[in-house]
């Protein structure tokens, strides 16, 4: 048979020696994911590539994008769109042709936005709608821009009404300010398809526990480490870990952290240094996990540490302030 000399393999036919060489191009042909996420940011961002690489996102957002990235019809929308290049990048991401990139900008002129280089397909994926995610009125209208007037978050997981529309990936990369994160989450997550999936980016300034600005908004007033108030995003994303846990561990856990409707439909959580990552139940799932019977031990946990835990939970609603200028 034929050998292939430099890894010592030997193929008795013809056809398994093709095989076999296929396998090898496909070897050397093989780009780090990550690696290649990292070298579409470069040629994409600009000047705002150092602080898009410095953090770093790549790996995280390599690693748990890729489910989405070969879906036809993925819809992707980025709060804080700034001059327009990261959405850009995200078109060359996103490569089938029937991908959408949708970005919320803010105070940015049309003058300021740079000239997409993704090529013309993928330019032609970016929609940009100008609005402010503190406010639901201009949220909503992105919402409409996006999907006509008339789409409502249906009532369940299984509304055929979710192929036609909703996002699949949403990035929060806007103003950092903890309450408009807090806020704009509670608007659009329930924008999110069915095992769609949110990221919240930057979130040092949940951390803050001394006064500063973000972007020209005052943070930093009650926040800080272990604190539940509007000014720590981090902490009441920390607090969803309890509600996934709840249909198998705890049953009887009757604590809303951002409403029913929300809790009962988030799978998962993940924190990666600076991103926050929360996904969305399917019909699937959500059926099956609701069906998991009740489990005796669940009534050991109705005691005085979850009294506790709801008034810490609840002090924290009542502490903070809404950001201003």
């Amino acid at each position: 048979g034929r050998r292939v000399a430099s890894l010592g393999l030997r193929c008795s036919t013809s056809s398994q020696a093709s095989s076999m060489l296929a396998f090898i191009v496909s070897l050397v042909a093989y780009t780090d994911p990550a690696e290649e996420l990292y070298g579409i940011w470069e040629r994409n961002m600009g000047q705002n590539r150092e602080t898009k690489l410095q953090t770093q996102y790549h790996f995280a957002y390599a690693q748990h994008l890729a489910p989405y990235r070969t879906r036809n019809n993925v819809t992707l929308l980025e709060i804080g769109a700034n001059t327009g290049d990261s959405l850009y990048a995200w078109s060359e991401y996103f490569r089938e042709p029937g991908a959408t990139i949708w970005g919320m900008r803010y105070g940015v002129s049309d003058s300021r936005m740079k000239k997409c280089r993704a090529g013309a397909a993928n330019c032609a994926k970016v929609h940009i709608h100008d609005g402010d995610q503190s406010s639901a009125r201009d949220l909503r209208a992105l919402v409409a821009a996006a999907f006509g007037d008339a789409f409502k978050a249906p009532a369940t997981l299984a509304n055929h009404e979710w192929r036609r529309a909703g996002y699949d990936v949403i990035i929060d990369d806007g103003s950092h300010v903890p309450a408009h994160i807090l806020f704009t989450f509670t608007e659009l997550f329930p924008m999110l398809r069915p095992g769609g999936v949110y990221v919240i980016e930057d979130n040092a300034f949940s951390y803050a526990d001394k006064p500063t600005h973000a972007y020209g908004y005052r943070v930093g007033h009650r926040g800080g480490i272990g604190r539940p108030t509007t000014d720590n995003a981090v902490e009441r994303f920390k607090a969803l870990a309890d509600i996934v846990n709840r249909e198998e561990c705890f049953q009887d856990l009757d604590i809303v952290i951002f409403s029913e409707a929300i809790d009962r439909a988030v799978f998962q959580v993940a924190f990666v240094s600076g991103l926050v990552f929360v996904w969305k139940k399917t019909a699937a799932q959500q059926a099956g996990l609701a069906g998991i019977p009740s489990l005796r031990w669940t009534s050991h946990a109705n005691g005085p540490a979850l009294q506790e835990y709801k008034r810490f939970l609840e002090a924290g609603k009542h502490v903070g302030e809404a950001a201003a200028p």
